[in-house]
């Protein structure tokens, strides 16, 4: 019997790698989309490959609940409620960032935006802490928020240094805090241009929550106008993708941590004391086996101000748009500068995403249109993305579009529009149609209204604004083509030169509960306030 299993070993183990190596090649023989987004990565930014992109396979798509798209964070989720009341989605949000961080055993990153995580966030974030040390007191723990302008250098009520949020995280974590090895850092990598947009909580390259949510319950909270906003969940080796990015941001913190002109305009640092004498530049954990069979795509940008890997030589071309450009006296990056291009691949991936769509596209975000505020924000929209979305509609795929409600914002000082009127979007498409397909600007908004659906955000048909009076916001970065493969992260597809990270997945079973419970919800409570839809024969 020994020998017998001796013998048989090598058949089983050979069977074994068989079915494996099988089952990967079916997933990526089934990954058209992915596998379009990559190839063109890789042929213009191979120098980024494995730290700001990269594919991974044997991902899960999974929520900490049993039901189907508890994967899926959405908030307020309140659809078809005028009145927006508590759908629970909130506290699901929490309780998964809890659970996520109570189960590390080495390693937990968080990137954000300042101001630092608030109200129902903080609390789940120390109640994970204070479980996770108490199961292993040697974890690490990277908590990093993006500074922009003045919001990271002094303490009011709507700013907060790096010193300020590790006080009150000390004291909410209690006699534990300075034997955590903790470091925090507010950092701006370029003053005035470029600080951390991505919102990421990773846990020991095992599960990562990643998406648009800020962690502020200011917005998102049972408030008088809660932020419509999108974020998912998923286990598996992206989640060392996320780290790996994480990696990037301490990197360029730990270089700029020092002297007076660093520690004022870009780098502010704070470590307990079980922390101090190591920058913690590279995560490490053990790895972890692989737990599903999906595909993912993770897709980062750098901004402005960070070293780019595989160097900034052999961008993309000037898009060639004067229009997009704010003013003639300051440059336009996103459209005309090839350094900026090759440090931001996730640009060019997510309208290569679009390009691949064959049947639809579906965009929900905050704007496609961004503000003209020179010398800060120099770009008046993407005109290379304009010209993938013109592109579409001329070979008549339908592209769905969601955004904020022109004016909308959360508080005085918090809003979450950037244009005047939705016509801002179809002036462009319609002009570039024009352009592409060389017709008259009849034609090209005829073909423009045959295949668009265009409309500012509603939570429940008919209810233009909160009771409050404001108009309704959108904060979601989410893209999806022919049902089939979709984007969630922090990327906005108006100009914005910020570091930002995502997930394009390619998965029937999560493309149809993306849809179902959140495309098709969204869609049904905002169409009876389209500006163009083609299904009604609304046309501007």
């Amino acid at each position: 019997m020994f020998l017998t299993a001796i013998v048989g070993w090598p058949i089983k183990f050979a069977r074994t790698l068989l079915f494996f190596l099988s089952a990967v090649l079916a997933v990526q023989a089934h990954s058209y989309y992915i596998n379009t987004v990559e190839r063109q990565l890789r042929q213009q930014y191979p120098g980024s490959e494995g730290s700001v992109w990269q594919v991974t396979d044997g991902n899960r798509i999974a929520g900490i609940h049993s039901a189907e798209d508890s994967w899926l964070l959405q908030t307020p989720n309140c659809w078809g409620d005028p009145q927006c009341n508590d759908s629970g989605a909130l506290q699901h949000y929490a309780d998964t960032i809890e659970a996520d961080i109570a189960s590390a055993r080495h390693w937990v990153d968080i990137t954000t935006l300042v101001t630092y995580p608030d109200g129902i966030f903080q609390q789940a974030i120390v109640s994970g802490l204070r479980q996770a040390y108490a199961q292993s007191p040697t974890i690490r723990v990277r908590i990093l928020g993006g500074t922009p302008p003045v919001m990271g250098n002094i303490d009011t009520s709507y700013t907060e240094t790096a010193k300020a949020y590790m006080r009150r995280l000390k004291q909410d974590l209690g006699a534990m805090a300075d034997n955590l090895n903790l470091s925090v850092a507010g950092v701006e990598t370029s003053w005035l241009y470029s600080w951390n947009h991505s919102k990421i909580i990773a846990v020991d390259g095992r599960s990562s929550i990643v998406g648009g949510h800020n962690m502020w319950e200011s917005a998102y909270g049972q408030v008088d106008s809660p932020i419509n906003d999108l974020t998912m969940r998923l286990k598996g080796p992206a989640a060392v993708s996320a780290h790996q990015f994480a990696d990037l941001l301490w990197q360029f913190t730990c270089r700029w941590k020092d002297g007076v002109v660093n520690k004022t305009l870009y780098v502010d640092l704070e470590q307990t004391n079980a922390a101090q004498g190591v920058c913690p530049t590279t995560f490490t954990a053990p790895e972890v086996a692989v737990s599903g069979n999906v595909r993912v795509l993770s897709l980062g940008g750098l901004g402005f101000g960070m070293q780019t890997p595989g160097g900034d030589e052999g961008g993309l071309p000037a898009a060639d748009d004067s229009e997009a450009s704010c003013s003639r006296l300051f440059k336009d990056y996103v459209n005309n500068d090839s350094e900026y291009t090759m440090a931001n691949p996730e640009e060019e991936g997510l309208r290569t995403l679009i390009a691949s769509a064959q049947h639809s596209v579906f965009i929900s975000q905050q704007d496609l249109i961004a503000p003209c505020v020179g010398p800060l924000a120099n770009s008046y929209y993407d005109a290379r993305l304009f010209d993938v979305l013109a592109a579409k509609l001329i070979e008549g795929v339908k592209v769905q579009i969601v955004v904020s409600s022109p004016g909308a914002k959360q508080s005085l000082l918090a809003p979450y529009s950037n244009m005047k009127k939705m016509t801002e979007i179809t002036d462009v498409l319609q002009r570039k149609i024009a352009e592409l397909a060389d017709v008259s600007a009849a034609e090209a908004q005829q073909t423009m209204c045959d295949s668009l659906q265009l409309a500012p955000i509603r939570n429940a048909d008919g209810v233009a604004t909160w009771s409050n009076g404001y108009a309704i916001g959108n904060h979601a970065k989410t893209i999806a083509v022919d049902n089939a493969a979709f984007y969630i992260g922090s990327k906005n597809l108006y100009p914005a030169t910020l570091q930002d990270f995502g997930y394009i997945v390619e998965d029937a079973a999560a493309a149809e509960q993306y849809q179902y419970y959140y495309q098709q919800p969204m869609w049904q409570n905002s169409k009876s306030a389209a500006t163009v839809d083609y299904q009604t024969g609304r046309c501007l």
